[in-house]
């Protein structure tokens, strides 16, 4: 499910356009498809792309230029396990002539755990990524937030 705040069509909207899972341990290029299965013991990388567009957009993101996109991407476990931050970048300004924007995020290994049948940790995971764009002007608030859930993807321990 994908919601950006804010969404007013034909003036200003956004949209989180990708969440890709990208798994550095098995890649084949050029075929540098997602991984769904994950080793725990090895780092991967979440590609996310976004994009801000409409008349009112330049003006919104030119008011917003010192700041900077926070993009976050949380972990949520089916059944028993953690719920955590698995990785974020606060380096992409924004750019009063650019609607697209993407950062790639680096998930450290051993963050998330391996299912066990034996115990309440299911292994199964679904990824929910958030951009914000704090504003430091007051109110009504020119925040800027984009949500993407999805994908799901299982971390085992193939030893």
């Amino acid at each position: 499910m994908q919601q950006f705040d804010p969404n007013i069509p034909g003036l200003i909207q956004g949209d989180v356009t990708a969440v890709k899972v990208i798994d550095p341990a098995s890649t084949f290029p050029p075929f540098e498809a997602g991984n769904r299965v994950l080793d725990r013991k090895k780092p991967f990388e979440i590609a996310v792309e976004w994009n801000v567009t409409g008349p009112l957009s330049p003006l919104w993101l030119f008011a917003l230029r010192d700041s900077s996109w926070n993009v976050q991407a949380f972990a949520e476990s089916l059944g028993g396990g953690p719920e955590i931050l698995l990785a974020r970048d606060d380096t992409v300004k924004p750019l009063f002539n650019v609607s697209d924007y993407s950062v790639t995020l680096n998930v450290a290994a051993l963050a998330l755990d391996e299912g066990d049948p034996g115990s309440n940790t299911s292994g199964i995971y679904k990824l929910v990524v958030s951009v914000f764009l704090d504003s430091p002007i007051g109110l009504p608030g020119f925040d800027m937030i984009g949500f993407n859930e999805g994908p799901i993807i299982q971390i085992e321990d193939p030893n």
